[in-house]
């Protein structure tokens, strides 16, 4: 029961992740959405994570709350109108379509890796 409701939880936050990423793409979201949509769009669809999955519950701990946290403001400051709209073709795209990617995504990742490495070099110095 519980990991059928997991399944759906992470159902619809990937149908809201990919109809974001349409909007943005379609140049459709307002300036301070864009931002926010890149570094969510960025982080849920980059083809490597910044915290891997085979850390036990950390790895998806962070899927599980930075994506939908970034969601939700995504969702204040856009139109209902368009985040409706985007999400009827977002579940078309879905059943007709390859999952999406974003290869930015996995550049911004290796390079908050490198900073992270930067940082924690500094610190130990």
């Amino acid at each position: 029961m519980l990991g059928r409701l997991i399944e759906q939880f992470i159902a619809k936050i990937y149908i809201r992740v990919v109809a974001f990423w349409l909007a943005l793409k379609a140049k459709q979201l307002p300036a301070a959405a864009i931002i926010l949509t890149v570094l969510m769009v960025s982080y849920a669809l980059a083809p490597i994570d910044l915290i891997p999955d085979f850390i036990p519950i950390i790895g998806y701990l962070d899927e599980l709350v930075i994506i939908p946290a970034l969601l939700y403001l995504i969702n204040l400051i856009t139109k209902k109108s368009i985040t409706e709209k985007y999400m009827d073709i977002a579940i078309h795209h879905i059943k007709n379509q390859s999952k999406p990617t974003f290869t930015l995504g996995a550049i911004i990742v290796v390079l908050s890796w490198i900073l992270i490495g930067i940082i924690v070099a500094f610190l130990m110095e």
